[in-house]
């Protein structure tokens, strides 16, 4: 028997759907803390809070960017150093629009398997990426991408789910333009106009799209894609590849593993990290030292199965 604290970002129809669920959990003797996101930063707090009150496992009900922020919540909480070295689980109810991480990690979509799994199923300690003090856990890209995830009205995303993000995107292709930016990481990598980067912990963003698709969630280690310039034909050719990771190849692609990555742009870029929107002209990635226990289905792989 275990504390779980749920935190749920859903609209009433969903948070209906949980209620049994949570009492069958409360019947075999769990403690169940529901608690409701009603702005950004909710669920980070709570997260945390959870935590070091003592939460053995905290689910995440919502989407990729519920995910982040519970992520971040756990993260605050083990940079106070936990004095009894304890790490609460995170477990996933995938409620989102997208719902990347979820998917790549195989977690199921219905409502009570998903609780189920994240009651007993297997733990992968998964790594953590930061960028500018961010944390994330799936995806963070730049350029092109990060527009197009930006823009996506949350009433569109409800009602459209991962089609918002095309939609937004063939919007923003039509008055593609580049950025410019510098990518160092242990050593030079790249100086020039770019459309868009990725800097992946993981492998599948924005509704399917793996363009860090050699990605591991555990190797210590981030992907770096990025899409220099070209024709806007060029692109277009180059999308569906995008889709299915098969770009790595691509003249006009550049692809690396780091440790360590500074972006530094001539303007400041629109960015985000799991779908949650920044803005920055200069950009850090690290490793965090620390690792989060993300549970997961026995079939999951931490890296794209080849």
């Amino acid at each position: 028997m275990m504390r779980i604290r749920l935190i749920i970002n859903a609209d009433q129809t969903v948070i209906e759907t949980i209620r049994a669920p949570i009492a069958r959990l409360r019947e075999e003797g769990h403690v169940v803390e529901p608690r409701l996101t009603f702005e950004g930063g909710d669920a980070c707090r709570m997260a945390e809070q959870g935590a070091n009150t003592g939460c053995e496992l905290i689910v995440a009900a919502g989407g990729d960017g519920t995910i982040n922020e519970v992520v971040n919540g756990i993260h605050k909480y083990l940079e106070g150093k936990p004095k009894d070295g304890s790490i609460p689980r995170l477990g996933i109810l995938p409620l989102g629009t997208a719902n990347d991480l979820a998917s790549a990690l195989k977690i199921p979509a219905a409502v009570d398997e998903a609780l189920d799994l994240a009651v007993m199923g297997e733990v992968m300690d998964a790594d953590i990426g930061i960028v500018n003090d961010r944390c994330f856990v799936n995806v963070s890209t730049g350029g092109f991408g990060a527009e197009a995830t930006d823009e996506a009205p949350d009433e569109i995303k409800r009602t459209l789910g991962p089609l918002a993000y095309f939609l937004m995107g063939a919007k923003k292709f039509a008055t593609l333009h580049l950025s410019e930016a510098k990518f160092i990481g242990e050593s030079p990598i790249y100086d020039g106009p770019f459309l868009l980067y990725a800097v992946g912990n993981s492998w599948r963003t924005g509704g399917g799209n793996k363009l860090t698709p050699r990605a591991e969630l555990t190797d210590g280690k981030l992907d770096l894609c990025v899409v220099t310039e070209m024709s806007r034909m060029d692109f277009m050719r180059l999308l569906p590849n995008l889709r299915t990771g098969s770009h790595v190849d691509h003249p006009g692609v550049i692809y690396r593993q780091v440790e360590h990555l500074v972006v530094d742009a001539k303007t400041e870029l629109s960015v985000n990290a799991d779908g949650e929107p920044l803005r920055a002209r200069r950009l850090e990635y690290v490793v965090s030292p620390h690792r989060i226990p993300i549970v997961v289905p026995p079939e999951a792989e931490s890296g794209p199965v080849a």
